[in-house]
């Protein structure tokens, strides 16, 4: 089947590659973006560059592309188009279709035109990669003709998928553990394959950071991802919000479905959104006790979502519910096997013009900056601005930009009171974020300097920047 479709597929590869490229982003968007880009230049997990697990794989290979375009933005679209592209791929794989049915031009399109997909393709992020890397060991760990052929390389992606997006190993832990428990010649098989998977990028993150230090930064970021850095069920316990927020994530930001504020071309992808999860369900179901091909990553993608309903960030982070929104992708595959009829054909056609309209939209958006890069670009254009007071992630990033002012950390009661004490009355000082109260004591005035935006849609991230002046008022 695929040696008849590889022109088609070489053709597909080219697409997703140069459709990244061409949509490339040249600034760092938010600060897990800024880890990721200062990492290309200096990996160094002790200054969180990337914050740990470190990633080394996905490193690795961006640093190896960086090395010949010497650009950051194409290098991060190159891993994005190639993570694109073999996602398509095993999917392909996975309903035994090629690119010239309609059910494989369903899946080609369907993935190639995913909103939230297309912007982490162009993200300084891996989590695209280890999206492309998760899904292919779930293919050789459960569907590789389901006759335990290719369990090695299930095992040793799965290895692999530690280095590049740990967090994703929730999805593979089922066909794993099911393996595990199978056979003493498949369990042997199974950590010899899945150590060496590890052993290629440990050893080398172990050799680069040291035992001691790795081993600290570890303990340290482990209890601060639970405990507090913000998002998980120990630092924001309503379920409801939590619930509620991952749902938005998947439906707006992964589909295009309709939120507040949205346009109208979001309720009709929402409408044909719906059409497609229904047909798509309703097979699921009648197909539930015979051949069903997703009934396995059913089970993988809900024990990821319990994962990530509880430990990670989906408050304030949309792209943990990448497998999410992989397994309604998946679903919607599942109502194309059939024809029916002309009416539905149709609303296919209308879901993939108007998701690209949508995209293009998106696409613009996305390449226009966000509201804290459009904040450093103020400041820096700005010269009477000499004080810079706000949180330490906003002050790190506009740091890592070289922007030459004092900076205040307002989580900082020493830098609150040395703001009196080293005030200039030559220069304004900025406040990012409303702290007034907080320097309720000193003899000032504030007043509202720019609001900054993007659209939240496209990154959650600090999707609205209010910043103030403040002016010492001189005693006569």
């Amino acid at each position: 089947m695929f040696s008849k479709n590889n022109n088609l597929l070489i053709a597909l590869f080219i697409i997703c590659i140069l459709s990244r490229v061409l949509t490339s982003i040249y600034y760092v968007e938010d600060i897990d973006s800024l880890r990721f880009s200062l990492s290309i230049i200096d990996y160094d997990i002790t200054k969180l560059q990337p914050h740990f697990p470190g990633y080394p794989i996905f490193c690795f290979f961006v640093k190896v592309i960086h090395f010949f375009t010497g650009n950051m933005g194409i290098s991060f679209s190159i891993i994005g188009g190639l993570s694109t592209f073999f996602i398509v791929y095993y999917l392909l794989r996975m309903f035994n279709t090629g690119l010239k049915s309609y059910e494989g031009a369903y899946i080609a399109l369907l993935i190639f035109l995913n909103p939230l997909f297309w912007l982490m393709s162009n993200r300084y992020m891996p989590d695209l990669m280890g999206l492309a890397i998760s899904l292919s060991a779930i293919y050789y760990l459960i569907y590789s003709q389901r006759h335990g052929k290719h369990l090695e390389k299930g095992f040793f992606l799965s290895g692999l998928l530690a280095g590049i997006r740990l967090s994703y190993l929730p999805l593979v832990f089922l066909p794993l553990i099911k393996i595990f428990n199978s056979s003493e010649r498949k369990r042997s098989l199974l950590i010899k394959y899945f150590l060496f998977g590890v052993g290629i990028w440990f050893i080398p993150m172990v050799f680069i950071t040291g035992p001691s230090d790795l081993l600290l930064i570890a303990k340290k970021q482990t209890t601060g991802h639970f405990m507090d850095f913000g998002g998980t069920i120990f630092t924001d316990k309503s379920m409801y919000d939590r619930i509620l927020l991952l749902f938005r994530s998947v439906w707006a930001d992964g589909f295009g479905g309709y939120w507040t504020s949205r346009g109208p071309t979001s309720i009709l992808l929402s409408a044909a959104l719906i059409a497609q999860l229904f047909l798509g369900s309703k097979d699921v179901f009648r197909k539930w006790n015979s051949e069903n091909k997703i009934r396995p990553f059913i089970l993988c993608a809900g024990i990821y979502f319990v994962w990530i309903l509880l430990f990670q960030n989906v408050i304030y982070k949309s792209r943990h519910v990448l497998p999410i929104i992989l397994f309604f992708c998946i679903l919607m595959i599942e109502g194309q096997e059939k024809y029916r009829g002309k009416i539905y054909s149709s609303i296919i056609y209308l879901f993939f013009a108007v998701l690209l309209m949508h995209n293009v939209t998106l696409i613009k958006q996305h390449r226009g900056f966000t509201a804290v890069q459009k904040l450093k670009n103020y400041i820096s254009k700005n010269d009477d601005i000499g004080t810079v007071v706000s949180i330490p992630l906003i002050n790190f990033y506009l740091q890592s930009h070289q922007l030459k002012v004092n900076y205040i950390n307002v989580e900082n009661f020493k830098d609150i009171n040395s703001l009196s004490l080293e005030y200039s009355d030559t220069k304004d000082i900025l406040m990012v974020g409303d702290y007034r109260n907080l320097f309720s004591s000193l003899s000032s005035s504030f007043y509202s300097d720019t609001t900054f935006y993007h659209n939240p849609y496209m990154n959650q991230m600090w999707s609205k920047i209010k910043t103030y002046r403040m002016q010492r008022i001189k005693n006569e």
